[in-house]
């Protein structure tokens, strides 16, 4: 999402570096069911115990120490966030978990909330979007959260990174309306993105409650028509008919439980409701944030539980004591994901010393046309890389100051430029294809 240039970190490159180890954080998206909700008749103390569900969440994030919780459905009053904190989260012998500030959609019994580690993070601003693109409020509002990452020597945070987290949780349903209740909350979502600027490490996490990747809503998000290089991204590139399709079973979300309890939602797991999305930046490390691959999964989703429990038959990824507590914590499995931090002062992918020499006309159509100014290609090579690493198209240039590639064949999308001279990396850029 990055339109001119990402200014997240740094003012002075060198290629003279002394790389120090990464750091990673790991991101957990969660809707933990009515927590501490007591406007609701069918979730009740006897069903959906708040002193129980604690310990569950206690258990779950102990196993997974996540740096950054993105929680749904926690009963709208601040004092909620406050006691997960108190009772959840810096218990044991921890204490570095620290929340955001509390909103609310009004009239709604619910809301959303962030916590995080702050020994890592701090939170640096916080907005809403509670508004459609006409103007009418959303179902629920979204949160938009920036974090910054709390870097050794960081002076006036100018010399760090910052994750613009936001958390949706879209109005659940499959009848039209709630399908076109979504669509609105995403749209706004983009236009917002789009017409504020917003760039860099952007992530999208929640319940959206979407049944197929078709739909309005989800393409909103990967696709968005208005601005192309406005979007985010699936890590694990797995869209389709999530929706009692078998196929998809290993990334199943909802529910937990064959048969409901009278709160959790039954049925077993047949649905792809939870997501976290990311933009192309964090994809491919343009701003010292890089998705690290095979991180992302729903946490006791082995693929083995089709239409089925958690927690039996045995879980293949947890142990019984973690899937005994998702399947009692909620009718959702959280999604978790890691990011690695590259050190500061490393090369992001616009940042290399050597790239004004070289214009490229961006976005294009069917032809692709490279010029070095003032001098020819020495050795050259040029890669068009999809956003899953894949080479789409190698090409050697020739020994002038002009170079054309037909690009016809690749299709449309976002990709990486990448320019080798003598096997040295001269220019990596965001390349859209129109």
């Amino acid at each position: 999402m990055r339109k001119i240039f990402s200014l997240v970190f740094i003012s002075v490159l060198s290629f003279n570096f002394v790389y120090a180890q990464q750091d990673t954080v790991k991101i957990m998206s969660y809707n933990l069911l009515n927590y501490r909700n007591y406007n609701t008749t069918f979730c009740t103390n006897n069903n959906n115990n708040v002193a129980l569900k604690e310990g569950y969440l206690t258990t779950i994030i102990a196993d997974q120490n996540p740096d950054i919780l993105i929680c749904n459905e926690i009963g709208a009053d601040f004092i909620n966030g406050i006691r997960l904190v108190q009772n959840s989260l810096n218990v044991n012998g921890v204490s570095h978990w620290a929340q955001a500030n509390y909103s609310v959609t009004p009239g709604s019994s619910l809301t959303n909330m962030l916590f995080f580690n702050s020994t890592k993070f701090g939170l640096l601003s916080q907005t809403v979007i509670d508004k459609d693109t006409s103007n009418i409020n959303l179902v629920r509002l979204i949160d938009v959260y920036t974090l910054y990452f709390k870097e050794a020597n960081m002076t006036n945070f100018t010399d760090t990174v910052f994750f613009t987290v936001m958390a949706a949780h879209l109005k659940a349903g499959n009848s039209a309306p709630d399908i076109t209740e979504r669509a609105k909350a995403t749209t706004a979502v983009m236009t917002y993105l789009d017409q504020n600027n917003i760039q860099g490490n952007i992530f999208i996490a929640g319940d959206f409650n979407v049944y197929t990747g078709n739909e309005p809503a989800f393409q909103d998000l990967i696709n968005y028509a208005p601005n192309p290089t406005v979007r985010f991204f699936d890590p694990i590139n797995t869209i389709g008919s999530w929706n009692n399709n078998g196929s998809f079973s290993f990334a199943h979300t909802q529910s937990v439980r064959s048969s409901s309890n009278g709160c959790a939602s039954g049925g077993g797991m047949d649905d792809r409701f939870d997501f976290i999305l990311v933009s192309d930046e964090v994809l491919n490390n343009v701003n010292r944030v890089n998705y690290v691959p095979n991180s992302y999964k729903a946490l006791g989703q082995d693929g083995l539980r089709f239409n089925g429990n958690v927690n039996f038959p045995a879980n293949t990824l947890v142990s019984s004591t973690v899937a005994d507590a998702l399947y009692n914590m909620s009718d959702h499995l959280p999604v978790i994901a890691s990011f690695a931090i590259s050190p500061s002062g490393s090369v992001s992918v616009t940042e290399n010393v050597k790239s004004s020499n070289y214009m490229v006309n961006n976005p294009i159509r069917d032809m692709l046309m490279i010029q070095k100014i003032g001098e020819n290609f020495n050795k050259a090579e040029l890669q068009i890389i999809d956003l899953n690493g894949r080479i789409a198209l190698k090409h050697g240039i020739a020994n002038s100051s002009i170079e054309r590639v037909k690009t016809s064949e690749i299709k449309r999308g976002t990709y990486i430029l990448r320019i080798f001279e003598e096997d040295v990396l001269v220019k990596n850029e965001k390349l859209i294809l129109i």
